[in-house]
């Protein structure tokens, strides 16, 4: 276990992306590490560029940013705030205020996604129009144009890309991956990293009805192609939406 006197700085990972994608799970995963220390106030969400949409980020208020980062020697810290990557205005504030930041990404079927995200913003926010929520979701879900916008910023050796789905099916080999990344001892054993965690949607989701999913899939699916031509880790066929392209790309028999 890591000691000395607490120092505050810049995170040494920030995740970015995505809602509705397993991060607090895997956020929560990454806090089991004796060598791994959540913000000031332990919230996973800082949600602190946000703002800066509408109002100028100055020093004195990285300097505040920097504050809610404590560790000791040998610990690492971070937080994870899954619409980074949505707001286009994030990634370049993000590189003045912790440039050497690993950076993590969890993506999910773009649908399946929607599937969830929607139910879970009507939930948080009752009194917004549900075609701007619809319209927010599927922007949310335009994941190579936001990793595009990232690395314009960010060195790809900075970035890491998580797939949920791979994460279901292998998460001790992926939180591996994950620790090796931020550069902790991997060999720390997780308790009940099979259980995702985070506040299901499954009650409040519905059925798509097909006109929408034939909508939503004619949408996405630019994206989906360049994201699998951008990101080579991501498995399409994990993705029972798009598990046609995988299909249709591959080689033939």
């Amino acid at each position: 276990m890591a000691r000395g006197r607490q120092t505050t700085g810049p995170p040494d990972f920030i995740g970015v992306g995505t809602q509705r994608s397993g991060t607090t799970w895997w956020f929560g995963t990454l806090l089991q590490h004796p060598d791994i220390r959540p913000p000031r106030e332990r919230r996973k969400e800082l949600h602190f560029f946000n703002r800066f949409a509408w109002q100028e980020m100055r020093d004195a208020d990285i300097a505040r940013y920097h504050q809610r980062f404590p560790r000791r020697p040998g610990q690492l810290t971070g937080e994870w705030t899954p619409r980074y990557m949505h707001n286009f205005w994030t990634p370049r504030l993000i590189r003045r205020a912790a440039p050497e930041a690993k950076l993590l990404v969890m993506f999910r079927d773009p649908i399946e996604r929607f599937r969830s995200g929607v139910p879970k913003e009507r939930s948080v926010d009752a009194g917004r129009p549900v075609d701007a929520i619809v319209a927010d979701a599927i922007e949310r879900g335009r994941y190579a144009s936001q990793l595009e916008r990232l690395r314009a910023g960010h060195e790809t050796a900075q970035i890491l890309i998580l797939q949920y789905e791979n994460c279901v099916a292998d998460p001790v080999g992926e939180f591996q991956r994950t620790l090796r990344f931020l550069g902790a001892d991997p060999d720390h054993e997780p308790r009940d990293v099979e259980r995702t965690r985070g506040r299901s949607q499954a009650p409040s989701k519905k059925p798509l009805w097909p006109d929408l999913v034939d909508a939503l899939t004619a949408s996405m699916e630019p994206e989906v192609r360049r994201l699998a031509a951008i990101a080579p880790e991501i498995d399409v066929s994990l993705w029972p939406n798009f598990s046609h392209l995988a299909r249709a790309n591959a080689p033939a028999a």
